[in-house]
C-alpha cells in the first residue's frame, strides 16, 4: 500500500538528512581541504581565510568552526525574516552540526594527511554530496548556500551550483593571496571547487532528470495501456491532427526517467511502428508524477469502481424487469 508521508514525517526526515549532510561536509572539510588549505568557497572558506589572517597576529585560539558559526549568526537572523520559520530551523541545525562536526573531524584529522590533488578530488566530491543532500531537503549551512537558496526564490532559472560559484569565486581569488602558498595550491582548489559544483547539482536535481515524450499516433489506446502497464507511467492524450492529409491523431505525453528512455520507445514500436516521436528534457517537474504502484493501484480503483457500476446497472435492470 501506498502511504504518503505526513508533515510531521517529512519534517523529522528532512533534518535527519540534512544532519547526515552536514557531517560528511564536516569530514570532507576537516580532513581533506582545510588540512591544506583548499578553499571551496563559502563561509568555510571565509574561515580559513580569517584564521589564517588572526594566527599571523598571534591570535590561535579561535577554530575554523567556531569562526564559521559566528559569522553565519548574522546570515541566520536575516533568514529568518526573509525564508520563513521552517527554514531557519533547518537552517540553524544545518549550521550547528556542520560547526559541531567541524570541530570534532578537526581534532582527529591529525592522524591521516593527504596530497593535495586527492585531497581536493575526494574533498570536492564528499563536499558537494553534502551540500546536495543538504539542500535537496530544504536547508542550509549558512554562508552561500543559504545565499543560493535565497536567490533561486527569485531567479529560479539558476542552478545552486551556478549560484554558488559566482559567489565562491571570490573567496578562492581572496584565498590565493591569503595563504603563503596560494598560487601553489590554486589548481587544487579549483578543481575541489568545480568537482564540489557538479556533485551537489547531480545530488540535487541531477539523479531525477526527466524526459518529456511527445507521441503522435493513430493507437492512443494501445500506446498509453502498454506505457502505463509496462513501464508504469502515466500519460496524458489530446486530440490532434496531420495537416498534410487532415488525418486525426492523438498526441500522448509521457514524463519518464533518463532510465527508462530505451524501454518506452521499445514499447511504441511495439505498439504503433508508424508512430511519430519526439523528446525534450525537463528540467522540474511540479505535481504527481505517477510512480508503478500509484499506476496500479489507479487502475485497480479504476478496476473495482467499473465492477461496483456494473452491479448497480445489473441490479437495476433487474428491479425494472419485475
Amino acid at each position: 500500500m501506498y502511504i504518503k508521508a505526513s508533515k510531521k514525517t517529512q519534517f523529522l526526515l528532512d533534518i535527519v538528512m540534512i544532519c547526515l549532510g552536514t557531517i560528511i561536509m564536516g569530514f570532507a572539510f576537516s580532513f581533506f581541504l582545510s588540512p591544506n588549505d583548499i578553499s571551496t568557497g563559502g563561509f568555510s572558506g571565509i574561515a580559513l581565510i580569517i584564521n589564517e589572517l588572526l594566527g599571523m597576529v598571534g591570535i590561535t585560539f579561535l577554530s575554523n568552526a567556531i569562526i564559521y558559526f559566528i559569522l553565519n549568526i548574522g546570515l541566520f537572523l536575516f533568514a529568518l525574516k526573509t525564508l520563513g520559520k521552517v527554514f531557519a530551523i533547518k537552517a540553524i541545525v544545518g549550521i550547528a552540526v556542520y560547526s559541531l562536526f567541524m570541530q570534532v573531524f578537526e581534532l582527529i584529522s591529525g592522524f591521516a594527511h593527504y596530497e593535495p590533488l586527492i585531497s581536493s578530488i575526494y574533498g570536492g566530491i564528499l563536499m558537494g554530496i553534502g551540500v546536495g543532500l543538504v539542500v535537496r531537503f530544504g536547508g542550509s549551512t549558512g554562508g552561500t548556500d543559504m545565499v543560493a537558496c535565497m536567490v533561486r526564490v527569485k531567479k529560479p532559472q539558476f542552478s545552486i551550483g551556478q549560484i554558488v560559484v559566482f559567489i565562491d569565486i571570490f573567496v578562492v581569488l581572496a584565498s590565493m593571496f591569503v595563504f603563503p602558498n596560494g598560487l601553489e595550491i590554486l589548481p587544487y582548489t579549483i578543481i575541489a571547487l568545480v568537482i564540489s559544483i557538479y556533485t551537489t547539482d547531480f545530488v540535487n536535481d541531477g539523479y531525477k532528470k526527466v524526459k518529456a515524450y511527445y507521441i503522435v499516433t493513430t493507437k492512443p489506446d494501445e500506446v498509453s495501456k502498454n506505457i502505463m502497464e509496462k513501464l508504469g507511467r502515466g500519460c496524458t492524450m489530446q486530440k490532434a491532427m496531420g495537416m498534410r492529409y487532415k488525418t486525426e491523431r492523438a498526441l500522448i505525453t509521457c514524463l519518464v526517467s533518463k532510465f527508462q528512455t530505451g524501454m518506452l520507445k521499445r514499447i511504441i514500436l511495439e505498439a504503433d511502428d508508424a508512430a511519430f516521436v519526439f523528446s525534450t528534457s525537463v528540467n522540474e517537474v511540479i505535481g504527481a508524477w505517477s510512480k508503478p504502484r500509484e499506476v496500479q493501484e489507479n487502475m485497480e480503483s479504476q478496476a473495482v469502481s467499473t465492477v461496483k457500476k456494473d452491479k448497480i446497472l445489473e441490479s437495476s435492470n433487474d428491479e425494472e424487469s419485475l
